[in-house]
């Protein structure tokens, strides 16, 4: 599991400063490693390559002697726009943030910066072990810096391999590329050479986020440096590097991995096709047919060509030694074909998208990042842009199977409650009336599916007194832009005659009074509240009552691997949540008159009766955080079959929290 990182401080520079001197204030020997800092990045390539990409950021690599002046001289001449000092455990620390000069308009372009700190002193990828860090935000307090005076980092253990960052600059000691850092005192930076640039690039291909940007750079890089033979009939090879550059890499990919995981490490190829697909639990679309016929209907010759790579043809496994046999041609088809059936499966026959040539790519990203690993993965990363050209007509062959293979629906999983509650519910089932239609809600965008059930219970005591429980949910689909999805549910718990009140109305006052959240919809009852993950909202739910008894929002990207979920990088922070508010039930479960019938067991039966899911596995989401807090203990573990939203609920109603997302 990967450990989260740590905010030390956040737009305080002094406090970033007072920091950084206790690390090296007991540092007897202050002699620098290498006289100034290392630009890498996007920056050191367009100083190399002047056609390069339009930049303004700037990654550097400084000992933390030279990032106090960096910072020290940013204070004196710049404006900050923010700048945080973060703690990566098993990658370092690096200073991350952004500056103008405050003299200029502020629609003068800003100078972004990322400084990663090394030290030949100090282990900065561990810091010493500490209570009060492993659980707490450092703050900037006003009474002093207590906090801070917890911060200690481990000495270095020479027995061990050196930092990657650290190896950088020793690699460029003796390199007089240099450039100015846009500071007035004429900042000198050592520009790190092209062979690094490339290794740097390489470290982090196979993640997903930015991946564009990085393919693109990194062939760019590979073309400059003449490590490839841009030939239709020859393979693009991993470049052949020196050892030290090599070592650099492994070393460099490692830390990588511990700050952002292992892309690929839930692979298993020892299982057969379908298994391996079902395994990947981001697969958020239904089937129509099997896997391999979509490969039926994407092969370039007579079989798709990943059949003649197999020594079992029952298991998802293709021999390297087997797939190196064949022509350069041949294995590029064998890729092209893998990333037109993901393509079909995943985004144009579930219709979230309807462009062939974005699915097609999404799906090769996916290939070169988290669908595949080892040998494969390297021979796409490596060939990519001999991949990039889609030669077959998807849409057609999508529109076919939709037309020929409807979706069938899909079996709940049935609720098992405790035998205890069951004999309370099967109390209520007498009383209890399934209501068979609903006014249509109306929603403005096309590719958004709602659903909605409901039940109406009288009370055992009084046929006068009823109840009724109204469960919503909506999937809204992002556009080719957004590539995101969001997902809604609320339940609604009241008495009937407030519903029969709002039935009464002729328009939805809710649709008329909610002007700042996009997307709108009509609903005809003015049940289900409008749901904002974006910025510059106060709240993320729209006109929540006393009857939303359980709301549920769910905001994910699909990331350019068309995975989802919300990659997190060395400079991101987690951006999306999954959002839960609850009321009590207690009212209306008071009004049926039935002897210790609390709210808690009218939700509950609300759930096991209706036994909603959000559509297009939207809850698989949740799922993975509610089985992360039973293993942390915070939500307990019982023989019962407890509905999802049930934990959910239960967990924000005992701990007050807004989310579940931070686990």
């Amino acid at each position: 599991m990967v450990a989260k990182p740590r905010i030390l401080a956040r737009d305080n520079a002094k406090t970033i400063l007072t920091i950084l001197k206790k690390i090296i204030e007991n540092d007897e020997d202050s002699t620098s490693i290498i006289d100034y800092p290392v630009l890498i990045g996007s920056c050191a390539a367009k100083w190399h390559i002047p056609s390069f990409r339009d930049i303004n950021d700037w990654d550097l690599i400084a000992t933390i002697s030279q990032s106090i002046s960096i910072i020290n001289e940013i204070k004196t001449s710049k404006t900050f726009k923010y700048i945080k000092l973060v703690y990566y455990p098993g990658g370092g620390l690096k200073i991350i943030g952004e500056f103008i000069d405050r003299y200029i308009s502020k629609d003068e372009s800003s100078i972004i910066f990322d400084i990663e700190l090394v030290s030949d002193k100090f282990n900065l990828k561990k810091m010493k072990s500490n209570e009060v860090l492993d659980y707490d935000e450092i703050g900037n307090n006003d009474d002093g810096y207590f906090e801070i005076d917890k911060i200690d980092f481990e000495r270095i253990d020479y027995t061990q391999p050196k930092a990657s960052g650290l190896m950088i600059l020793e690699l460029c000691c003796n390199v007089e590329d240099k450039i100015l850092f846009p500071l007035p005192s004429n900042f000198l930076c050592i520009v790190a050479p092209l062979k690094i640039l490339e290794a740097l690039k390489t470290s982090h291909i196979y993640w997903p986020t930015d991946f564009h940007k990085n393919i693109a750079d990194l062939h760019l890089l590979r073309d400059i440096l003449n490590y490839k033979d841009m030939s239709i009939i020859r393979p693009l090879c991993n470049p052949q590097r020196d050892e030290l550059i090599e070592f650099l890499l492994k070393t460099r990919i490692k830390e990588t991995e511990n700050i952002r995981g292992i892309p690929g490490a839930h692979i298993n190829l020892n299982m057969t096709n379908e298994e391996f697909l079902d395994n990947n639990d981001n697969l958020f679309v239904q089937r129509r047919i099997l896997h391999d016929d979509i490969h039926e209907r994407v092969k370039y010759g007579d079989h798709p060509i990943y059949e003649s790579l197999k020594e079992d043809k029952s298991k998802a496994w293709i021999k390297k030694s087997l797939f190196e046999k064949i022509d350069y041609q041949t294995k590029l088809n064998c890729v092209k074909e893998e990333a037109m059936a993901i393509a079909l499966e995943r985004y144009l026959i579930p219709m979230t998208s309807n462009n062939q040539e974005t699915s097609y790519n999404m799906a090769l990203v996916k290939i070169c990042t988290t669908l595949t690993k080892g040998w494969f993965r390297q021979f796409a990363v490596d060939n990519y842009p001999q991949l990039l050209k889609l030669d077959k007509d998807l849409l057609s062959i999508a529109n076919d199977i939709i037309s020929k293979y409807p979706l069938k629906q899909k079996k709940k999983l049935a609720l098992v409650p405790d035998p205890e509650t069951q004999a309370i519910f099967k109390g209520i089932f007498p009383y209890t009336k399934d209501i068979s239609s609903f006014d249509e809600i109306e929603v403005n965008n096309k590719i958004c599916n709602v659903e909605r059930s409901g039940i109406k219970i009288t009370s055992p005591v009084n046929d006068n007194v009823s109840i009724t429980a109204i469960i919503t949910t909506m999937c809204k689909f992002g556009t080719e832009c957004t590539k995101s999805t969001d997902w809604t549910a609320s339940v609604v718990i009241l008495p009937s005659e407030d519903l029969e009140a709002k039935s009464d109305k002729d328009k939805s006052e809710h649709y008329n009074k909610i002007t700042n959240y996009s997307h709108r919809f009509n609903d005809p009852l003015d049940l289900h509240p409008y749901y904002c993950d974006g910025y510059g909202h106060k709240y993320k739910f729209s006109l929540l009552t006393s009857m939303h008894v359980f709301v549920l929002g769910i905001h994910s990207e699909i990331s350019i691997d068309g995975s989802w979920g919300s990659e997190e990088s060395w400079e991101e922070e987690e951006k999306y949540k999954i959002d839960v508010r609850v009321k009590p039930a207690d009212y209306c479960a008071n009004k049926l008159g039935i002897p210790d019938f609390t709210g808690e067991l009218l939700f509950k039966y609300v759930l096991n009766y209706l036994n909603p899911t959000l559509q297009n596995n939207g809850d698989i989401q949740l799922k993975e955080r509610i089985d992360e807090l039973k293993v942390k203990g915070d939500i307990p573990t019982d023989d019962s079959q407890q509905h999802l939203w049930y934990y959910a609920w239960n967990y924000i109603f005992n701990t007050g929290k807004p989310t579940i997302n931070d686990v």
